[in-house]
């Protein structure tokens, strides 16, 4: 188990599991389900059963700095793991956008059904489901990792790459 030391400006110790900081632990699409996660070489399938924090807590926020108007909020009572913190961001990412979401800036609504068009031209039920939150990330599909935010609050900021 390996885990990523962070601090913040209240001075509490927040230790995030090595899976979920930056760098190749994990290949994860998160357009894909998560049964295609794929973890580097050593690393075990039972490390995503393991809490995705130290001390554990039951309550997470991961902002999305590309997408403000969206946040993921991760809860298990029993201590989040990293396989709920992947299968929440994979949730949240990949529902369908609302009318009312859509009256954001013309170019940012353009370059997300560009995306939903690219995603969507091979698989009918896709495209029937029309354009979700991921296609705001255009071709940022891969997760990179999570980070503390800089405001002192308890939440994470989560980081998008084209590939991994």
């Amino acid at each position: 188990m390996s885990y990523q030391h962070s601090s913040t400006s209240h001075s509490s110790f927040i230790v995030l599991h090595s899976l979920l900081s930056y760098g190749p632990n994990l290949r994860f699409n998160i357009t894909q389900d998560l049964a295609h996660v794929q973890l580097r070489p050593g690393c075990s399938p039972t490390m995503l059963q393991e809490l995705a924090v130290q001390p554990p807590v039951s309550h997470m926020i991961i902002t999305i700095p590309e997408l403000c108007a969206w946040t993921i909020e991760v809860v298990n009572p029993r201590g989040i793991t990293v396989n709920n913190v992947l299968a929440m961001i994979r949730e949240t990412l990949n529902r369908s956008v609302a009318s009312h979401e859509m009256q954001r800036s013309s170019r940012a609504v353009n370059a997300a059904i560009d995306s939903f068009r690219a995603r969507s031209r091979a698989d009918p039920r896709e495209h029937a489901q029309g354009v979700k939150r991921v296609d705001f990330l255009g071709p940022k599909v891969f997760f990179a990792g999570l980070a503390r935010t800089r405001d002192g609050s308890d939440s994470w900021e989560i980081h998008f790459a084209q590939n991994v």
